[in-house]
C-alpha cells in the first residue's frame, strides 16, 4: 500500500517538474506570439493563439500546483479580450502597455515555477530519486560531428531551455541508441555528411523504422554551404530541421524545444462560402470526417462577421453567388490587414481556364473543379493550411526586429541575455554586453534634424553589422544608441570588437539628404560574469561606462570596472544595497513633502514628494546617500516605483476626505523605456485609483536629451493617462530650446545656477515657456530677496526651506500662504 502511495507521489513529483521545465519554453513561445502579433497589425488568428496558449498554460498552472502562473496568464487574458473577436486594435499607448504585461507574465511565470522547483528540490532531499531517475528534462539531444565552437554555443542554449545535450562521435552510437530503445523521446542534431550512414538508401538499417520503414528517431541536419541537392536530401527523409552555416544556436534551440513541447494537435477551421446550403452541407461532411471544424455562411454577405466571429484558417469560396461573387469577395477580404494572408480557396463548377485564372487574379490560392473527389479536397485544404502557417513562421526573427533599421527588438535582446544567464555553463567563452552610443548627438540634430538623426542611426547599424557575425545581437536602444550581446573566446577579443567598431565607424562617410556626416562612437563594454542574474542591471553598467567614455572624449572603448574600494568601503556599499533591498521589503522609505506656492496666489495643495530611507535604528538618510547606491546596484526602478505607488495612497486618502492633493514625484529615466511600469500605471488609472492631473513626474532634462525618442513616446503616453511631466535642472542653452520643442511638458523647475542671479537671462527662459503653456518653478529658494526677484521675474511657482523644511506631513495652509 505505502509503496503505491510512493510510486504515485513520485509520478506526481515527475510531472509537476516536467511542468516547471516546459514552462520557460511555453512562455517564450507566447513571447514570440506576442511580437508576431504586433508585427503583423493585429491579425486575428494570432491573438486567438495568443490567448489559447495563455489559456492553456494558466489552467495547467493550477493542475500543477503554481497558482500565480493562473492568476497572472488570467488577468492579462481580461486585458487582451478587449481586442479578441471586437474588431477593435489597440492604440500605441495600450501596446505599450500590453508589452509591460505580457513580460510582467513571464517574470511572474518565471519567478514562481523557480520557487515550486526550490521546494520541491528540498522535498527530494529528503527521498533521494532513484539510480537512473531522469531528472534534469523529458528529452536529451544528441549533437553527431558538429564543431567544438557551435557545440559548445547549441550546448549553453540548450541548457537555458532544460534539454540535455550528449556529444556523440560516430553514427553507430545514436543507431546503437536507438536500436536498443526506439520509443524514447530524444532528438539528434547531425551534420549533413552523416546522412547517408544514417539513413542508407535500401531504407534497412540506420535510423529507419523496422515495421514500417519510415525515419524514426527526429533528426535535424546542419550544412556547411546552403545547397539545394542536400537540402533536398534531407527533406525526403522528412528532416525535422535544416541549417546552413552561418548558425544562430539560439534558434536551433528554439525550434528542438517547439518539437519537444508540442501539445495536443488543433483542428484546422474551415469557412465554407456557399450559396446552395446542399452544396455547403457536402463540402462540410466531407471536411468534418477529417477531422476540421467547419461553418458554412450561405449568404455572401455576412461573410466579413463570420470571418470575425469564426477566425477559420482557410475559406472555401464560391465563385456565383447572388448579390456578391467569390471574386468580389475575395478582393474584400484581401483589403483587411488581418486576412491578408488567410488561404482562399475557390471550389466551384466553372471549368473555363481563363475564368479560373481571372478569379484567382483577385487574391485567391487555388481553383478546385466540382465535382471533386473527398481525398482531392481533404489534401488540398491541408496543405494550403499548412503552406500558410510555414511562411508565417519562416523568418522568426525578422518579426521582433525594427522595419526601418532591421534591427532586433530590445527584448529580443533582454531575452536571449536572460537566457544565456540560465544556462550554467562552464564553456570557455565570454559574454560581452555593448551600450554603443552616438557622439554629440545634439550636433547631428542641428544639422538633420530628429527624423534625420533615425537615418544616422539606419546607418551607423548597417556599417557596425558588416563588422558582426551572424550570431551577435544588434538592437536599437534608444534615438541615438545601440546595445550589442556578443560572445568571443576571451575578454581580450571583446575588447579587441569594441576598438574595431570604434575605429571602422570613424572612417565612414553618412550621407543624409544634402548633409554629409562623421559619426563616431562611445562604447561602454560589460563582460557578463558567473552569478549576473540581472539583465537589465547588465545594460545599465554597459551604458555607465559608455558614459565614461563619452566624458573621457568619445570614440572609444570602456571595460566596465567597478569601483575599487577599500574593504570598509566595499562592506559601506554592499550595506546599502542591502539596505536599500530591505527597505522595498520591509517598507523602511519614508516619504517627506515640501509645499510648491504659487507666487500669483492658489488654493490648491502643491507638494514635492521627497524620499529618505529609515533605517530600523532610526539613522535617516537622504535621497543623496542612496539613490547612486540604487543606480549602481539596478535597483532605481523599484525605488521609483515604491515612491510612485507611496504617492498615489497619499492622494487616494486625502481624495477620501475632499482634500484635492497635486504631488511632484522625481523619477530617474528608467521609466522613459520601462513598459511594466507604464502598464502598472494605467492600471490605477482603469481602476479609478489614478485620477487625472494629480500627478506629474520630474526627469532631469539631461537624461531626457540622450533619450528623446523614447522620452516622447513616454511623456505621451503619461499625459494620457492624467499624469504631466516636469524637467528639472532647466537651464539657458541649446539643449533646452530642443527638448521643449519636441516634447509635451507641463512644469519646469530652473536650474539652481540661474537662481543665483535672477536676471534678464531668467526673463527670456521664463517668456519662452509661458508661450508652451508652461509652468515655471523655482526650486531651493532661501531667502525673501529671491522670492522678489523671481515674481519680477515671471516664475509661476516657488519652493525651499524659506516657505517650509520638508516634512512628514502635510500641513502648510495653501489658502493663507503669502510670500
Amino acid at each position: 500500500m505505502s509503496s503505491d502511495i510512493s510510486s504515485k507521489t513520485a509520478a506526481s513529483t515527475s510531472l509537476i517538474e516536467s511542468f516547471l521545465n516546459q514552462v520557460p519554453g511555453r512562455i517564450s513561445a507566447i513571447l514570440e506570439n506576442w511580437h508576431q502579433l504586433v508585427q503583423s497589425d493585429w491579425k486575428g488568428d494570432l491573438i486567438d493563439t495568443l490567448i489559447e496558449r495563455i489559456s492553456t498554460l494558466a489552467e495547467s498552472g493550477t493542475k500543477f500546483g503554481v497558482p500565480q502562473i493562473t492568476q497572472s496568464g488570467n488577468s492579462l487574458i481580461g486585458h487582451l479580450s478587449d481586442y479578441h473577436n471586437t474588431g477593435l486594435k489597440p492604440q500605441h499607448d495600450d501596446v505599450v502597455a500590453l508589452d509591460g504585461l505580457i513580460h510582467a507574465f513571464k517574470d511572474a511565470s518565471i519567478q514562481a515555477c523557480n520557487q515550486q522547483a526550490e521546494a520541491l528540490a528540498s522535498k527530494q532531499q529528503e527521498a533521494p530519486a532513484e539510480d537512473g531517475q531522469r531528472l534534469n528534462g523529458e528529452h536529451k539531444v544528441y549533437l553527431l560531428g558538429i564543431e567544438e565552437s557551435l557545440a559548445a554555443g547549441l550546448i549553453r542554449n540548450f541548457q537555458a531551455k532544460n534539454l540535455e545535450a550528449v556529444l556523440i562521435d560516430t553514427p553507430a552510437e545514436i543507431i546503437r541508441h536507438y536500436d536498443l530503445d526506439p520509443n524514447e523521446a530524444d532528438f539528434l542534431i547531425s551534420h549533413i555528411e552523416m546522412l547517408d550512414e544514417l539513413f542508407p538508401e535500401s531504407k534497412s538499417g540506420g535510423l529507419w523504422n523496422k515495421s514500417n520503414g519510415l525515419p524514426g528517431l527526429p533528426v535535424a541536419f546542419i550544412a556547411d554551404s546552403p545547397d539545394l541537392k542536400t537540402r533536398l536530401a534531407a527533406m525526403r527523409i522528412d528532416a525535422c530541421g535544416y541549417w546552413s552555416k552561418p548558425v544562430d544556436p539560439y534558434l536551433v534551440a528554439k525550434r528542438i524545444e517547439e518539437l519537444s513541447t508540442a501539445g495536443t494537435h488543433k483542428n484546422y477551421r474551415i469557412l465554407i462560402v456557399e450559396d446552395d446550403p446542399a452544396q455547403a452541407d457536402f463540402a462540410d461532411a466531407i471536411l468534418s470526417k477529417a477531422n476540421f471544424d467547419c461553418q458554412s455562411v450561405t449568404d455572401p454577405l455576412k461573410v466579413l462577421d463570420a470571418l470575425n466571429d469564426f477566425k477559420p484558417d482557410l475559406i472555401l469560396m464560391d465563385l456565383y453567388m447572388p448579390e456578391a461573387s467569390g471574386s468580389e469577395l475575395t478582393a474584400v477580404i484581401r483589403e483587411q490587414n488581418e486576412y491578408v494572408d488567410i488561404p482562399i480557396v475557390f471550389l466551384s463548377g466553372e471549368q473555363d481556364l481563363d475564368k479560373q485564372l481571372a478569379a484567382l487574379s483577385f487574391g485567391g490560392e487555388d481553383f478546385l473543379s466540382k465535382p471533386i473527389a473527398p481525398k482531392h479536397l481533404i489534401s488540398t485544404v491541408t496543405n494550403r493550411i499548412r503552406r500558410a502557417s510555414q511562411l508565417s513562421h519562416r523568418l522568426p526573427g525578422h518579426f521582433r526586429s525594427e522595419k526601418e533599421i532591421g534591427l532586433h527588438s530590445r527584448n529580443y535582446l533582454l531575452e536571449r541575455l536572460d537566457a544565456l544567464l540560465l544556462a550554467d555553463s562552464a564553456l570557455n567563452e565570454v559574454t560581452g554586453v555593448f551600450f554603443l552610443k552616438i557622439d554629440k548627438p545634439e550636433d547631428l540634430v542641428a544639422s538633420v534634424g530628429i527624423g534625420g538623426l533615425d537615418v544616422v542611426l539606419a546607418e551607423v547599424a548597417k556599417h557596425l553589422k558588416s563588422q558582426l557575425t551572424s550570431q551577435d545581437i544588434l538592437t536599437r536602444f534608444g534615438n541615438s544608441s545601440l546595445s550589442l550581446l556578443a560572445m568571443r573566446s576571451d575578454q581580450a577579443a571583446l575588447t579587441a570588437l569594441g576598438e574595431n567598431l570604434c575605429k571602422y565607424l570613424s572612417q565612414q562617410i553618412i550621407e543624409v539628404e544634402n548633409s554629409t556626416l562623421g559619426v563616431t562612437l562611445s562604447i561602454g563594454i560589460y563582460p557578463v560574469e558567473p552569478g549576473n542574474q540581472d539583465s537589465r542591471a547588465i545594460i545599465a553598467h554597459a551604458q555607465i561606462a559608455s558614459r565614461q567614455a563619452t566624458e573621457a572624449g568619445g570614440n572609444q572603448i570602456q571595460v566596465f570596472v567597478p569601483e575599487k574600494k577599500s574593504a570598509s568601503e566595499e562592506d559601506k556599499a554592499h550595506d546599502m544595497e542591502a539596505l536599500i533591498l530591505k527597505a522595498l521589503d520591509e517598507d523602511y522609505f519614508e516619504v517627506f513633502f515640501q509645499p510648491v506656492v504659487a507666487l500669483q496666489g492658489s488654493s490648491l495643495a502643491h507638494y514635492q514628494t521627497l524620499l529618505r530611507l529609515q533605517e530600523p535604528d532610526g539613522n535617516l538618510h537622504a535621497a543623496a546617500d542612496f539613490i547612486p547606491a540604487a543606480e549602481e546596484a539596478g535597483l532605481i526602478s523599484k525605488v521609483d516605483q515604491w515612491t510612485t505607488r507611496r504617492a498615489v495612497a497619499v492622494i487616494n486618502e486625502h481624495r477620501k476626505h475632499g482634500t484635492p492633493l497635486h504631488l511632484f514625484v522625481s523619477q530617474s529615466a528608467d521609466l522613459l523605456d520601462n513598459m511594466e511600469r507604464l502598464t502598472w500605471l494605467k492600471d490605477k488609472r482603469r481602476s479609478g485609483q489614478l485620477a487625472q492631473n494629480t500627478m506629474t513626474f520630474e526627469f532631469n532634462i539631461h537624461e531626457v536629451a540622450k533619450s528623446m525618442k523614447s522620452a516622447k513616446i513616454c511623456f505621451e503616453v503619461l499625459n494620457k493617462m492624467g499624469i504631466s511631466t516636469l524637467l528639472t535642472r532647466v537651464s539657458v542653452n541649446p539643449e533646452t530650446e530642443r527638448v521643449l520643442q519636441h516634447l509635451p511638458i507641463s512644469y519646469i523647475k530652473l536650474d539652481r545656477s540661474l537662481l543665483l542671479d535672477a536676471g534678464d537671462e531668467v526673463k527670456q527662459l521664463v517668456e519662452m515657456v509661458h508661450e508652451r503653456n508652461i509652468k515655471v518653478i523655482a526650486p531651493q529658494v532661501e531667502d525673501p530677496r529671491s522670492i522678489a526677484l523671481l515674481w519680477s521675474s515671471g516664475a509661476d511657482y516657488v519652493q525651499g526651506n524659506f516657505v517650509q523644511r520638508p516634512e512628514s506631513n502635510l500641513i502648510y495652509d495653501f489658502n493663507e500662504s503669502v510670500l
